[in-house]
């Protein structure tokens, strides 16, 4: 893409991240989060590119975390194994899933959406 005349360099570049925010319902309580961040899969859309940067972006605000089902069987297992675990085998803030290649995120709370939105809005 090139820059049209007139217009600033960042202006003709898109930096911003494309994705859809889904509140969770019933269906997904098992996982106990609050938001998924799902990602395109569109083989031609720069959906994967965009998961990744939000996954490597909660990587350094909230650690590493685990993708969800491995984190649900881990959560599963603490409750046989209680101490065998360390605080911080199992991250309660997000966790990610690319099964099926879906691209999301899984998210905690308000606060930790209300931060990553100010960080990297949403573009349509």
């Amino acid at each position: 893409m090139g820059v049209v005349r007139g217009q600033t360099w960042a202006a003709a570049h898109d930096f911003s991240m494309h994705y859809q925010i889904t509140k969770m319902d019933g269906r997904y309580t098992r996982y106990g989060y609050t938001y998924i961040l799902e990602f395109s899969k569109h083989h031609l859309g720069t959906g994967v590119l965009d998961f990744d940067r939000c996954r490597r972006w909660f990587n350094a605000n909230f650690g590493w975390s685990q993708d969800v089902e491995t984190r649900a069987q881990l959560q599963k297992n603490q409750r046989s194994h209680k101490t065998a675990y360390q605080d911080d085998d199992i991250n309660p803030v997000w966790a990610y899933a690319v099964k099926y290649g879906d691209y999301r995120i899984y998210v905690d709370n308000d606060k930790t959406l209300s931060w990553f939105m100010l960080c990297h809005p949403a573009s349509q």
